[in-house]
């Protein structure tokens, strides 16, 4: 049997870690580094509580609902669950891998065709068993590199699975972990009752794993409708820059490659304000050397009417993501009980090579 008869697609994106809070804009809430929030899944997933149902309702009194409480209340609603996990620590860098698991409950039965008689016939599962699909994730840590809170990341494409499915997942997750282990930081701003004095009030925060993709240079501001930008990525390689204390007279130069991001949260709300903004940046980086790259998260729902069709989603992902084909030597399956180390092995020697995550560059 040939090689590609078994190939599947992998998408590259990388997971940023951000952290959210309701504290005053200026005061930002710590990031939290990929290792400690998937250590957290992994503990979740121990304790039987890493599963998110689709279309749940938030509880009235969410807080104080157990994790047992919540899975009975959602009995019978499709779901993602963690199915396995595993972090590998041999060698240069960390790699999280993760089994995802979509349910689909009306998903009871499947077609079989005899290739001989070419009879037809379904078959049914046990009472209580539903329709289910697998998809490997590999996530890249470091281990004694600098953190600074992106992460290459890829994911083996399966049908029913799309990009933000994973990531709400992932984020209410670590949601529901923040609040059980009621994350604060001390903010210290200026008392507005007693000017000259100064507060000091904890806040509540949650960290989130966000996913982005990469796209290339020549892609236009026309073609990104429909598509949430992150950020722009400005780079200039070999660029000449001048260090030096704010003290010196005659500053060092030297040459250096320079990467710049701007996110696209700074724009205005405004949709043409907003146009306007992403392109005089553009110009303005572009004019002085730079070459543009582009960072999205996922397709929303200014495209169609309602909500976003999860295959047309996932179709999007392939055409938006940078994507690789791997090719195994077993038979395909839409389900695994466990980590399948072929595919994750393969997805990792992805996240490890350079030049594909320079290709939008």
């Amino acid at each position: 049997m040939a090689d590609d008869d078994f190939q599947r697609f992998v998408l590259l994106n990388r997971l940023v870690s951000i952290s959210t809070s309701h504290a005053p804009t200026a005061y930002k809430p710590p990031l939290v580094a990929a290792s400690t929030l998937l250590e957290a899944l992994e503990d979740r997933k121990a304790a039987g509580h890493a599963i998110e149902f689709i279309g749940a309702k938030e509880a009235e009194r969410d807080a104080e609902e157990t994790e047992d409480e919540r899975i009975a209340r959602c009995s019978g609603l499709n779901f993602i669950l963690l199915r396995d996990m595993k972090i590998d620590q041999d060698g240069e860098y960390s790699y999280a891998k993760l089994l995802l698991e979509f349910v689909d409950h009306g998903k009871r039965t499947f077609s079989v065709v005899d290739t001989e008689s070419l009879e037809g016939r379904d078959i049914a599962g046990e009472k209580n068993e539903r329709g289910g699909i697998s998809t490997h994730i590999v996530v890249r840590l470091p281990k004694s590199q600098h953190d600074d809170g992106q992460y290459r990341c890829a994911i083996e494409v399966a049908h029913s699975f799309n990009r933000q499915m994973i990531e709400t997942f992932i984020c209410k997750q670590l949601r529901r972990w923040a609040r059980a282990e009621e994350l604060t930081y001390p903010v210290r701003a200026p008392d507005k009752r007693k000017p000259g004095q100064m507060n000091t009030k904890d806040y509540k925060y949650t960290p989130r794993l966000e996913l982005v993709a990469d796209v290339g240079r020549t892609l236009s501001f026309a073609t990104a409708g429909g598509r949430e930008l992150a950020q722009m990525i400005f780079s200039k390689r070999s660029a000449k820059q001048s260090i030096g204390g704010k003290d010196h007279v005659v500053d060092e130069e030297i040459i250096a490659d320079v990467e710049l991001r701007v996110k696209a949260q700074n724009g205005p709300a405004d949709p043409l304000e907003r146009i306007k903004w992403f392109t005089g940046i553009r110009s303005l980086y572009e004019t002085n050397g730079y070459k543009t790259s582009l960072s999205y998260r996922q397709l929303n729902g200014g495209v169609v009417t309602g909500k976003v069709h999860q295959a047309l989603a996932g179709a999007t992902d392939l055409v938006m993501c940078q994507k690789e084909l791997m090719s195994l030597k077993h038979d395909y399956r839409e389900w695994y009980p466990k980590i399948d180390d072929e595919i994750a092995d393969q997805m990792a020697t992805f996240v490890d090579k350079d030049e594909l995550w320079q290709r939008g560059k």
